[in-house]
Order: C-alpha cells, then structure tokens, then sequence
C-alpha cells in the first residue's frame, strides 16, 4: 500500500472544515487528558567553650568560692567541670537516622500511592476515552462525527478495551527498558491498536496486536517521518502559548493519523467505514 504525507493531510484539512469545532472539543480533550528536600534542624543549647579533649570531655569555666577543709576562703578561684557529651551526641545520631529511614519511607509510599493512581487513571479512563476520540477521528474523516462518539469506549466491550491496551502499553514499556529505541519501534507497530479497536471493540488482544503489526509493516519509518514533518507545527503551538496547538495542530495531527490507518485498512482488508 503506497501513500503520500500530502495525500493525507489533505484529507485531514478537508475533514477539519466538515466539522471544525466539534473536532476541535475532542482533539483538545486529548491533549488535556494526554496532556527540594527540606531539612530538620534540631537545635542544641549553647555554652561557652574553652576546650574539648579527644574523648568527647567538654570544659566550662565558672567563678565561685573555694572551700577546703571547712574553712571558707576568701578570693576567686576558677574552677573547670568535664562535661561527657559523647554519649548525647550518639544518641542524638541514631534518632535522626531512625527519622530520616521513616521520612524515607513515608515519601516513598507516597510516591507509589500517587504512581498507581495516574496508572490507573490511564489505563481505566483515558485508554477507553482515546479509542472514542479515534472513532470520532475516523468517522470526521469519512464524513462527519458527533461529539458522543468519545464514549464509545466505555460504552462498547470496555473491559476487552482495557485489556487490548493495557498489553500494548505493557509490551511498549518493556520494549522501551532495551534503551529507548525498541520501545519506540512497539510504538509505531502497534499505533493502529486503538483505531482497530474503534472499529473492532470485541476483537481479541492478541489478534489486534497482530493486526497492527501487519498493517504497519513497511510503514513505520514513514510513519515516524509523516509525525516528524509536524515539529515546526508543534513549535508553532509553543509561540502561541498553545492556542495554535489547542485550535489547530493537534485535530489537524489527530486527523492526518486517522486518515493513515483508513488507507492502511483499506489496504489491509480491513473495514472501509466505520460501523
């Protein structure tokens, strides 16, 4: 199957006057969903030093009277007194490694809390939600699409859903821990997952793994190229402080991938519409 980054985006900007604002809502509703340590000081009680020896003796000079065999003498004598402060100082050591391992291990659980939170949230809601906004994608390149189409995700299968794309990120993550590259190649073999599943909603995880695959062999390098060729687009969208990005990059990019993977299905034997 041959296809032209400019075919594509010509049939992208077509759809984006269809249906401009509705597209517009949806793309942006992706892009949203898509879209130092402090130390405890412990203060200590100052005094007035003269020395302190090797073995932790403090000494303190004071004023005061000398006595001596009863008798009270007149006159100032200096006295020293030898303070032990090593075993305070161990003491207090061992407490602020005992608070520092609890800090420790209260940040990190807080961490991990927080993690499973925005996994969950990926995997539960915006998963499904992408597959509605691929569905919307595909029928605004047909034609024109509702708004509604975005929960079709939920609405269709939801736990096949889940599943389908809870394995192709799985696969992206662990491909992407062999330096970075491999993990980018799961990403453009299994780009099409979510549309297929748009259009698909009960097909097998393994299946449209499969598919994926076999629709995007031979074309992932153009793939990477076609996302490539929207970088001054994106930068663009940071100039504007993302109103360019918001009003029209990512629909225009959002329409683009839609129309890839419709000319890859037809392609493909897959559907030509959406059903």
């Amino acid at each position: 199957m041959v296809w032209m980054r400019a075919e594509l985006k010509a049939q992208a900007k077509e759809a984006l006057q269809r249906n401009y604002w509705k597209i517009v809502l949806v793309a942006a509703l992706m892009l949203l969903l898509g879209g130092g340590v402090g130390t405890t000081g412990i203060g200590r009680n100052s005094r007035e030093v003269v020395s302190e020896d090797a073995e932790g003796m403090e000494e303190t000079e004071y004023d005061g009277k000398e006595s001596g065999s009863g008798e009270e003498t007149s006159g100032k004598k200096h006295y020293f007194i030898k303070i032990d402060t090593s075993k305070n100082e161990m003491q207090l050591g061992a407490w602020t490694i005992v608070a520092g391992v609890i800090g420790g291990i209260i940040l990190l659980a807080i961490f991990l809390t927080g993690f499973a939170i925005i996994l969950a949230v990926d995997i539960l809601l915006f998963n499904p939600f992408s597959v509605g906004a691929c569905r919307f994608m595909l029928k605004s390149v047909d034609d024109k699409a509702e708004v509604k189409e975005i929960t079709y995700g939920f609405d269709h299968s939801y736990k096949n859903i889940v599943r389908t794309l809870f394995h192709r990120d799985l696969q992206i993550m662990l491909w992407a821990l062999l330096f970075i590259i491999p993990g980018i190649y799961k990403k453009y073999q299994y780009r099409m997952v979510s549309y297929i599943m748009a259009e698909h909603p009960d097909m097998e995880y393994k299946s449209a793994l499969q598919m994926s695959s076999d629709m995007m062999y031979g074309h992932k390098w153009k793939a990477l190229l076609l996302d490539l060729s929207f970088i001054l687009w994106h930068f663009l969208g940071t100039i504007t402080c993302g109103i360019a990005e918001v009003f029209y990059v990512q629909p225009y990019q959002q329409l683009t991938g839609a129309a890839l993977y419709r000319r890859l299905s037809r392609g493909n034997g897959g559907s030509v519409n959406v059903i």
